[in-house]
Formats: C-alpha cells, structure tokens, sequence
C-alpha cells in the first residue's frame, strides 16, 4: 500500500501542531478569523454581504447573483433599503466604497504586510483557510485562563464602529454553531510536561498575553485593541512552530532559537546575516520536527525491510520523476544509516514540500511577512525585521503600563517571554553563539541596541534622560 503523506501530515498535525501550517495563502485575516469564531463559539451567515461586497472578479466579469438589479431587489424585498429613498445608483457607489474598505490591506498597508477591516461578530465566517492556526490560539488562551480572551468577545459584541454601521443591513444571523477544525487533545497543552526551556517560553507567552490585555482592553479604538490581539496571536503561531523541535524531538538541544530581531536597514550588515541566519535555523528546526514525526509514524506501520520495498509516496495522489529518484536514493541510503528510519521520514517531509506549494516553512515565512515579522517577501534572505505595529505589539506586551523600566530591562523580558534577541546584553552573545549563531560580533550587536532605542524613542515609548540613561515608559490607556 503506498505511503499517502497527506494522511500523515494531518495525524502529525493533529497530535502534535494542534493546527495544518499548509497554506501559501496564510494572512492576519485568516488567523483572526479562526480566533474570533473560537473565542465566541459561533459563526454568521456572511453570504449577504459578500454577494454585495464582490461586485466584479478581477477579469470584469460580474459573479453570478452579484449583479446590481438583483441586489437592489434583494435589498428592497428583505427590507434593508427603502427605494423610495434609495436608489440603485446610490447601492452601486456603496458596492464600489465597502470593496475598499473591507479589501483595505492594498491601500492601507504596502510591501506584504497585511491586517483586516472588520471587528464585529456578524463579520466572522465559517471559512476553512489558515482558519485553525487562529482557534489553535483561542484554545490555549481559554487553557491558561488569559484574560485577553475576554477582552477579544467584549469587542466583538460591539457593533460600535463605522464599518460595522456600514454593512449592518448587510449581516445576517451571528449565532451559528460550526465544527472546530481540529482536535483539543493536542500534546504541548500538556505544559507539566514539556522540556524546561519550552515550558518557561509558554509561561513567559502567558504573560506576555496578559500584561498586552492591560494596555488594549481599555483602549477607545477597538480596532486598535483586536490588531494587537491578531499580531500577537501570528507571532505565537510563527514561535510555537520554531520550537516544535525542541518540544519533541528527542536528542535535541532544546534550546529555544533566538529571534535576532534585525534595526541595521542595510542587509550587508553583519547583524542583518546573523538575523538571516535565525530566520534559516528556526526553518530547519521546523523541517526536523517534521521529518522526526514523520519517522515516528512509520515505525508504526512499516519495518524497515518493508519500507524499502514501497512505492514512492505520494501527497495527495501525485508523484513525479523527482520524487521518485529522491525515493530510490533514500532507500540505498537508508541501509547505510544507524537510524533509517529518521532517513525515511525525512524523505517524506522532502517530498511533500516537493509536491506541494506550502511546506510548514513557507507558512512559517509568508505568515512572519503578512505579520509584519520577516523581511524582505521574497523567497530567500528573510529575516526579523519588525514592522511598526508588531513592534509597539511586542513592547506593549513585555512592559505593564504606566512601569518606567530601562533599556535592558525591555530586553530581559523579550527574550523571557518572546524569545527575541536585540543584541548589547552580555548574555545575547552566549544565546547566538548556543544556536550557532556568529555572524554578528560586539560592536554590530551594541549597534543594533542603539538603533532599536532610536526606533522606541521615535515610537514615543523612551526618552534620553540627563544622565544618558533611556527611560522607557507605556502611559495607561483609559477608556
């Protein structure tokens, strides 16, 4: 019977991930998506307003039952317009204005980054697109007790926004139930018993969603307040896939790989290599996990004799040349090794990202791109350069507001509770040199320091004291 590696790949997903990093398409609004339908368990009928919303496909064309007179109709019969008062031409310019607005990200946002429009609980859609790596987050929310849960269905509920007024004729029933995607019983939820420095980057991710909720939950914008919430939420997913390896894999460092977070805005710096570099291991480290699950799961089902006489695997019933030249070599080099069955598995995460279009490590980069995370969008050389809103996420959420802290003590607690590295700490050479990380030396890494306190003090969040001493201060946000 031939190796079926989708079949796999969702066991491994399911056991282990508690999500299916398997999309190109993977954006913010996915993972809000996916978050908002799990913190309020429940969906809405959005078939109204995307039927007013889509008005053209990309050719021209008018979809069928988009077209404007049955639109006008529809509106009128169900009673969302007076025609008396509202015209067609009136709808049609409506039509045009909410396209904008709810496809904001190619106005507002430029260079990949993306966010989404919409913060209400008629908005939330039954969709299954990059949806569970957002109810993966609900999930452990509601298992640590996090407050930001609460602050996330407050918002919700709130029809208090222009773009929700806009489109209220527009939504329909909000209370219908839906299947979750994937499984609660997922392994890392079981915190008791992950490896130490695992179990401390969970606890310090839970104080990071609880200090970030006492600065947004008051906040007057709830747009505000749900892009914090999305943002933090992508950067887990992206940190809870780099440590999978760790988490897992026996024999490993685990060791939590530093995300080098590059300010030197010059890719030939030593610091902007070094951040490359941590972008490459934490890819590898995926890769590994995977591979090591994948050969968990064949000890199952195969012995290794077995193995070399199977046909080569395929994902998704497809095959080709390669796959099945790189299946031949794995065989021969399976019989040389001390561990074949790390060999196959390897293969076979070898040949899914072969076949596929999105392998977890390409998740993991165009989701770190559409965050605002990773830079350049481009295939290769990415590394952790930060947008400004995952900035002020991440700053927001390492310091309580109205705490007046210094510069290393900022950097203390991104590393404790997000794993970021910065640079100009005597530790951090030790942290980069562990990962085997070593491009960049003292100087490149104080450098970098400095340029991120210019970037905080441009952000309003520090100021230079007397003394030389950067104080760093987040004012409270009052309703």
């Amino acid at each position: 019977m031939t190796i079926e590696i989708d079949e796999y790949f969702k066991e491994v997903n399911k056991k282990y991930v508690g999500m299916s990093p398997n999309t190109t398409s993977i954006k913010p609004v996915h993972i809000s998506n996916g978050l908002f339908r799990r913190a309020i368990k429940h969906v809405a009928d959005t078939k109204t307003l995307n039927r007013f919303v889509f008005w053209q496909m990309a050719d021209g064309s008018i979809p069928k039952g988009h077209e404007l007179d049955e639109i006008f109709q529809m509106l009128v019969e169900h009673n969302r317009i007076d025609n008396s008062v509202v015209s067609s031409d009136s709808v049609k310019n409506l039509r045009v204005f909410l396209k904008k607005i709810l496809d904001a990200d190619k106005g507002v946002f430029q260079y990949g980054m993306d966010s989404y429009s919409s913060g209400y609980e008629g908005f939330i859609s039954k969709d299954s697109i990059g949806q569970n790596g957002g109810e993966l987050i609900a999930h452990w929310l509601e298992t640590i007790n996090s407050p930001l849960l609460d602050t996330i269905k407050t918002t919700l509920y709130e029809p208090s926004d222009i773009i929700t007024a806009l489109c209220y004729p527009l939504l329909e029933n909000a209370d219908i139930s839906y299947n979750k995607i994937l499984t609660d019983d997922v392994a890392f939820l079981n915190f008791d018993l992950l490896p130490h420095e695992t179990r401390k980057l969970w606890r310090g991710l839970k104080d990071a969603a609880e200090t970030l909720n006492k600065h947004i939950k008051s906040h007057p914008n709830k747009f505000f307040r749900l892009r914090m919430v999305v943002l933090f939420s992508c950067f887990v997913i992206n940190r809870h896939l780099s440590t999978l390896e760790a988490c897992y894999v026996p024999g490993s460092s685990r060791s939590i790989i530093p995300f080098l977070l590059d300010f030197s805005n010059d890719n030939s710096d030593p610091l902007s290599k070094a951040s490359t570099l941590s972008y490459t291991f934490s890819c590898q480290s995926i890769s590994r996990f995977y591979s090591w699950a994948f050969s968990d799961e064949l000890k199952k089902y195969y012995s290794i004799s077995e193995l070399t006489r199977e046909d080569t695997p395929t994902y998704l019933s497809k095959s080709n040349d390669q796959t099945r030249e790189l299946w031949s070599i794995t065989i021969e080099e399976a019989k040389r090794s001390d561990d074949p069955y790390l060999i196959f598995g390897q293969a076979v995460y070898d040949i899914m990202a072969l076949l596929e279009k999105c392998d977890p490590t390409k998740f993991f980069g165009n989701l770190g791109i559409r965050s605002g995370l990773l830079w350049p969008p481009n295939q290769t050389g990415k590394r952790f350069v930060v947008q400004q809103d995952m900035l002020e996420m991440l700053v927001r959420a390492s310091i309580e507001p109205g705490d007046i802290v210094d510069l290393n003590t900022l950097q203390n607690e991104l590393w404790n509770r997000f794993g970021i590295v910065i640079g100009g700490r005597q530790q951090d050479d030790e942290l980069l040199l562990e990962s085997g990380i070593y491009q960049a030396d003292n100087n490149a890494l104080r450098n970098n320091r400095e340029k991120f306190a210019a970037r905080l003090s441009s952000l309003g969040f520090a100021k230079l004291l007397a003394d030389g001493v950067l104080q760093i201060e987040l004012e409270v946000i009052n309703a």
